[in-house]
C-alpha cells in the first residue's frame, strides 16, 4: 500500500502537470489596510476641533490602494516553489483651515516584502483553466510618514512642524487563491487573499520645527497619538489582482 501511494504521487507530480518550465510574472491590483490605530488618530484630531464648535471634514483615513506583485516559480510536477516580492502603499489626512489659522496631519504608509512561495495547481482534464492555492511567508520592511503642520495666522505668522519618520521590519504571509488560464507560454491569473502583516510600533526620528526658533530632533522615536501611546501600523488587508507571467521554455 506505502509503496502505491509513493507511485501515485510521483505520477501526479511529473505527469499531470501543465507547466514544466520556471516563469516570471507580474500583476496588480488593489489591496486593503487594517491601520485602525493610525484612522483612530486622525478621528481623534476631526474630534478635538468638532468640541470646540470648529467646522471640519471628515479625515481621509488610510484604507488601502494600489498593490504590486512580482514573482519568480519553479514548478515540480503539481506544485510550483518560488519567491515573490510585493509593494503597497496608502496615505490619509485631516486638515482644519481658518481665517485665523490651520491645522493638517498626513500620514503615508507603505511597505516592500520579500516572501518564499508555495503553491499547488489543480489541473483539469481539456482545460487551459487551472484553480491553484498559494502560500507565502518572509519579511516585510515597513516605512511611515506622519507630518504635522500647525499655523496661526495673526500679527506674528507661528508655524510648527513635527515628522515622524519610522520604518521596521516584521514577518510577513499570505494565502491566496485564484485560476490560471495558459496559453502556451504565457499564464494569465486572477486572484484573491489575505496578507498578514503586522507591523506593530515602527520607530524613527521626530524632527519639530517653529518658526519662532524652538527646534528639535529626537531619535529613535515612535509615532505616538494625543494620549501618547504609540501606534501600531498594521498593513495586513485583503487583496484582489489580475496578473501575466511568461513561461521560460
Amino acid at each position: 500500500m506505502k509503496q502505491f501511494f509513493k507511485y501515485l504521487i510521483i505520477f501526479l507530480l511529473f505527469t499531470y502537470s501543465p507547466i514544466y518550465c520556471q516563469s516570471f510574472g507580474i500583476s496588480a491590483g488593489y489591496g486593503s489596510l487594517n491601520m485602525n490605530e493610525v484612522n483612530q488618530d486622525l478621528d481623534d484630531f476631526g474630534d478635538v476641533f468638532s468640541s470646540i464648535g470648529a467646522f471640519t471634514s471628515l479625515p481621509e483615513e488610510v484604507t488601502g490602494g494600489l498593490y504590486l506583485e512580482g514573482n519568480f516559480k519553479y514548478p515540480i510536477g503539481i506544485f510550483n516553489l518560488g519567491i515573490s516580492g510585493n509593494y503597497i502603499s496608502s496615505s490619509g489626512n485631516f486638515n482644519y483651515s481658518a481665517t485665523d489659522g490651520s491645522f493638517e496631519a498626513n500620514y503615508d504608509a507603505s511597505t516592500v516584502e520579500v516572501l518564499g512561495l508555495f503553491e499547488i495547481f489543480i489541473p483539469l482534464e481539456n482545460s487551459s483553466f487551472h484553480p491553484f492555492v498559494q502560500l507565502a511567508g518572509g519579511v516585510g520592511f515597513a516605512s511611515a510618514e506622519r507630518l504635522w503642520d500647525f499655523r496661526i495666522l495673526n500679527e506674528q505668522t507661528v508655524n510648527l512642524t513635527a515628522k515622524n519618520a519610522v520604518d521596521g521590519n516584521y514577518f510577513a504571509g499570505r494565502i491566496k487563491g485564484g485560476v490560471q488560464f495558459v496559453l502556451q507560454n504565457i499564464i494569465l491569473e486572477a486572484a484573491a487573499g489575505y496578507r498578514i502583516a503586522n507591523a506593530g510600533e515602527l520607530i524613527g526620528d521626530l524632527i519639530v520645527n517653529s518658526s519662532i526658533g524652538n527646534n528639535e530632533t529626537v531619535k529613535n522615536a515612535p509615532v505616538e497619538d494625543m494620549n501618547g501611546n504609540a501606534i501600531e501600523f498594521d498593513y495586513s488587508g485583503f487583496m484582489l489582482t489580475a496578473g501575466i507571467s511568461i513561461v521560460i521554455l
